[in-house]
């Protein structure tokens, strides 16, 4: 099954104006809280930019739900928020002996954070603390799941309300063999929302979900994978990658090849994927990383050595000169010369073309965000607090 990559850390807690700043630890390798609060970050793996570098995370503070997000913040390396707000987290539908897996309910687009509520409302928040509200699309959140996508501009969504049963039949054999269907809808940013289709589904609930729009188009899985063992948000698309049509929200057809399996997309369109290990060469353990273009035709590739001939998770850098990959027991970031760069912590995505974010290695069971640039990839610096990832906003 392809995949693609939509976010990585399932943590949660908060980030805001009173969080303590880091400093590197030059023993550790990590940035550390100091014990009075007051030290500066240490500006040496701070990546260059024309502004702040300004990203989006999503926040979980209901401690009995820690992967219902109710709380969205758009942040600095400092690890201060710039902005947020709190809004009603999506209601997560009974999936028997399985667990939902919702889709993911904040995007990027240019200078704002799009999020939807449980009401399927979508705002959006800017790094000076506007609130917006976008859409609304039809969305009682009994036995329901939202996906949504924002175009580049911010001018348009679509959004797909996937409706189970009240005992679904595709973990448990149960009775219910249908009451599964599907919504789309469209939306012009500020108006109302319109229903592009209903479909009712099967009852092994195949179903398309939204994740996201480039400058291609919008794009989202089918069939997506809406339960697992032990439910919890999804870290990652699980599901295969497909183009959905703007104006009528239909399956356009799948991303990638058979061959070559869908993780990681770039703002252009092309794609980070790994050959499936029977195209390897027989007895060995080499995995093959390889950046293609729209059309699959490839741009470039890289082949490593690894334990079990396998490499997890690859995310793809903004100018697409780079890949992090999970390999070894370690990520990686492998790049278009031949490069290998081991890094100190496991990676979460890409805050530009020489930073990754990920969460500090740490014992705890929701470890820091943190970031690493790619000149000095052995210095690990926290964030001070635990979150989701989101995307760099743009300033």
């Amino acid at each position: 099954m392809r995949r693609l990559i939509i976010g990585l850390v399932l943590l949660v807690a908060a980030c805001g104006p009173g969080q303590t700043q880091a400093t590197a630890s030059p023993s550790a390798g990590v940035a550390t809280p100091s014990a009075n609060g007051t030290a500066a970050l240490s500006p040496s793996p701070t990546p260059s930019t024309s502004g702040p570098l300004l990203f989006a995370v999503l926040e979980a503070k209901i401690p009995a739900s820690p992967y219902q997000w109710n709380t969205v913040a758009i942040a600095g390396l400092d690890g201060h928020a710039r902005a947020k707000t709190t809004f009603t987290p999506m209601p997560v539908p009974t999936v028997e002996c399985a667990g939902a897996t919702l889709p993911p309910s904040a995007h990027v687009a240019g200078d704002k954070v799009y999020f939807a509520d449980g009401a399927g409302v979508v705002r959006s928040l800017s790094a000076s603390g506007q609130i917006a509200r976008v859409a609304t699309f039809p969305f009682s959140g009994h036995q329901q799941m939202l996906s949504f996508a924002v175009s580049p501009d911010g001018s348009q969504l679509l959004g797909a309300v996937f409706t189970l049963p009240a005992k679904p039949s595709v973990w448990c054999g149960t009775t219910e063999l249908s009451g599964y269907s599907l919504d789309v809808y469209s939306a012009k940013a500020g108006g109302p929302s319109r229903l592009l289709y209903h479909e009712s589904l099967p009852a092994t609930g195949n179903v398309m979900a939204l994740f996201g729009w480039d400058q291609v188009g919008p794009f989202g899985t089918y069939p997506t994978g809406w339960a697992s063992q032990g439910g919890g948000p999804a870290p990652y698309g699980r599901g295969s990658p497909v183009r959905i049509d703007a104006n009528t929200g239909k399956v356009l057809g799948e991303i990638g090849t058979n061959t070559c399996e869908v993780w990681d997309m770039a703002f252009s369109g092309d794609y980070a994927c790994t050959e499936a290990p029977a195209t390897n060469s027989p007895g060995t353990n080499d995995a093959k990383v390889s950046v293609r273009r729209v059309d699959a035709s490839e741009i470039w590739h890289v082949t490593l050595t690894t334990d079990d001939g396998l490499v997890y998770l690859p995310q793809l850098a903004p100018d697409e000169a780079h890949v992090a990959v999970g390999a070894n027991s370690a990520t990686v970031v492998v790049g278009r010369t031949g490069s290998q760069i081991k890094i100190g912590f496991f990676s979460s995505g890409w805050l530009n073309s020489s930073t990754l974010i990920g969460d500090v290695i740490t014992a705890s069971p929701n470890p820091n965000l943190a970031y690493v640039g790619l000149s000095a990839p052995g210095t690990v610096i926290s964030l001070g607090f635990p979150g989701l990832f989101v995307g760099t906003v743009q300033t």
